[in-house]
């Protein structure tokens, strides 16, 4: 039971290194705005608008990543970013497209939290699983 412990947490381990595959600043830019143009319906100047906030959101992101900041800093910081790419949005979007780029938003923090839940759910059953020789 022990060597099935090991290979299960191995599977885990490999799958999720093979599924960060890094993009650059530019591609995570280029897709958060295609995403978004399917999902909101954007015009080409909305697009175009959007595809500016983005850019400039996630090079900043990267350079608060890349620093030598604590932690807690960073998460403040992108925090604060979050918040003036929203602000920023909310003067690009019409009040529909604003209002259901906030529902997705919520959806996917909604979505994060439960991923995050399970992941620690599986853990613990593989901690309490007894071990056999």
């Amino acid at each position: 039971m022990k060597s099935v412990k090991i290979i299960l947490a191995s599977l885990l381990i490999s799958t999720s290194a093979f599924s960060q595959v890094e993009k650059t600043p530019e591609e995570r830019a280029t897709a958060q705005t295609e995403k978004m143009r399917i999902e909101l319906s954007l015009t080409a100047d909305e697009v175009e608008k959007v595809k500016i906030i983005n850019s400039g959101i996630v090079q900043k992101n990267e350079g608060i990543r890349n620093s030598a900041m604590t932690g807690e800093e960073k998460k403040a910081a992108i925090k604060s970013n979050e918040e003036a790419r929203d602000s920023m949005m909310k003067g690009s979007l019409t009040t529909e497209q604003y209002q259901k780029y906030e529902a997705l938003k919520a959806e996917k923090m909604q979505m994060k939290t439960t991923k995050v839940d399970m992941k620690k759910e599986n853990l613990k059953k593989v901690e309490n699983t007894p071990a056999k020789n």
